[in-house]
């Protein structure tokens, strides 16, 4: 970097920071660096810091980095490894290769965006969605914010974010209070927000459009603000599974975004998708479903299952199963019961 690039670096990360704590609130001294990505995204880093300025015991998550002038990055992950001996990282190790197509993105800073994540107290959940989305973006090529401009808002689904814990986020620009962009010395760069979605909004935006669907949101109390596991905008009470007592009623359900369909026997085990194999239930136990289903598919590919039996279970005439049972043979052989309801 010649000297005349490293001011500007420079320049422009003090304009970030200046823009951050004018709208938003104090930054912290310490920034999470994503050491898998050392040398892919140099400088770059992860802020989590109070907003005051946003309100009362808000807090805001944001990459800082994503529109340095040395971005788009010319490289990417070859190969990386880690040392950790009685379960502590001693080591990581990690190998650049140049990127065969380095993407190009005129009249944008970098890559035209830093994003945020904005919450009611303090989580740890949006470090990790946004290390995903830094993941996406640097080593993917997923163009985000192209992409959000395309189509007036991006959704994305089932983002693990922790210990069984998924999102659906929708990532639009920011609204007021936030400027939706901050001007650099090395161009304007749009500021995009990441809020938390329901199953069924998600759906209904897919009819009604990402705009649509920010707008309602930005209309509601809850504006760009994300909660996890919160009542959705258009239903906001419960359904109440033991009065759902077809298919039919389930089927309408699901197709509204509030329940999940779900293959008993997954289609790789050489479960049908037929009706027979399909049951139905909320976005939580589905979740935890495929968590199961994976352990399963690892011991299979270990070849230490013989047999599998799964068995739901109900109650009164609902058609949604209270239960999923689980029982494996062989020499790693379980039994596990999934509480739907």
């Amino acid at each position: 970097m010649t000297d005349d690039q490293n001011r500007l670096w420079q320049t422009v990360s003090q304009e970030r920071a200046d823009f951050i704590e004018s709208h938003i609130g104090k930054l912290p001294n310490d920034i999470l660096k994503l050491v898998h990505l050392t040398g892919v995204w140099p400088g770059g880093g992860i802020y989590k810091l109070e907003a005051p300025n946003l309100g009362q015991g808000l807090w805001v998550y944001t990459t800082f980095g994503l529109s340095n002038p040395d971005m788009p990055t010319t490289v990417t992950v070859a190969d990386s490894s880690v040392d950790n001996p009685q379960g502590r990282v001693a080591s990581f190790d990690v190998s650049l290769a140049k990127k065969e197509n380095v993407p190009v993105y005129p009249g944008r800073p970098g890559y035209g965006y830093e994003m945020l994540v904005v919450t009611q107290g303090p989580a740890d959940w949006p470090l990790v969605f946004l290390q995903w989305a830094v993941d996406t973006e640097l080593l993917y090529d997923a163009d985000i914010l192209g992409r959000v401009e395309q189509y007036g808002g991006l959704t994305t689904e089932d983002i693990a974010v922790g210990q069984g814990d998924y999102v659906n986020v929708l990532i639009s620009k920011a609204a007021s209070p936030i400027p939706s962009a901050m001007t650099l010395s090395n161009g304007e760069a749009t500021v995009l927000i990441a809020t938390v979605i329901t199953d069924d909004e998600m759906v209904w935006s897919m009819s009604n459009s990402r705009e649509a669907l920010a707008a309602h949101l930005q209309n509601s109390e809850l504006g760009q603000i994300s909660q996890l596991n919160r009542q959705s905008l258009f239903h906001p009470n419960a359904v109440d599974l033991s009065t759902i007592d077809s298919r039919e009623a389930a089927e309408g359900l699901a197709q509204k975004g509030l329940l999940r369909s779900v293959h008993i026997f997954p289609l790789e085990f050489g479960g049908k998708d037929a009706p027979e194999n399909i049951v139905y239930m909320p976005k939580t136990a589905a979740l935890k479903k495929r968590t199961i289903d994976n352990k399963i598919a690892v011991l299979v590919q270990q070849k230490k299952v013989k047999g599998c039996s799964i068995k739901p279970t109900y109650k009164g005439k609902s058609f949604i199963p209270s239960t999923l049972s689980f029982e494996l043979s062989g020499e790693a052989g379980f039994q596990e019961t999934l509480e739907i309801w």
